[in-house]
């Protein structure tokens, strides 16, 4: 097993709280998140656990696109502060803890992922989850500052 972790930055004019509840709500994750192709919350989540999603991602590799299809909980969730932790066979977590610090007329997101993988699939599953990550929050930005 290998680890990295990256983290993103980015100011958005939105409340913290807004930001928050936008991004607990998985099913909004279509709409700027670059791999995701669908998702569905299953019920009831295990505990420790407050949401549970399952997710379909498209994915490329070289000439091939295929598909992936994981479990995404949602660990912690405040009024400035987040904690999510994927998971996709075989042995792939990543962990999202991102927090939201009002700052003039909107927001300051900081997200730090952490990402574990086979020591085969970590080159490609790392710089996947660091390419679109840093479009997922600008894109978050556009959407969040799109519809005040």
């Amino acid at each position: 097993m290998k680890q990295g972790t990256f983290e993103h930055e980015i100011f958005i004019e939105a409340e913290p709280k807004k930001i928050v509840d936008f991004l607990v709500e998985h099913t909004n994750h279509p709409r700027f998140h670059p791999l995701i192709m669908a998702v569905k919350e299953t019920i009831p989540p295990p505990p420790g656990v407050l949401r549970r999603f399952m997710i379909t991602d498209q994915l490329v590799w070289g000439p091939f696109h295929f598909k992936i299809t994981y479990r995404a909980d949602v660990l912690k969730a405040t009024a400035n502060e987040m904690l999510t932790e994927a998971y996709q066979s075989p042995g792939t977590y990543v962990t999202n803890h991102s927090t939201f610090m009002a700052e003039g007329k909107g927001s300051r997101l900081h997200e730090t992922i952490t990402l574990k993988a086979p020591n085969l699939l970590f080159n490609y599953a790392f710089e996947q989850a660091r390419s679109s990550h840093a479009e997922l929050v600008a894109q978050l930005k556009q959407v969040l500052e799109t519809e005040k």
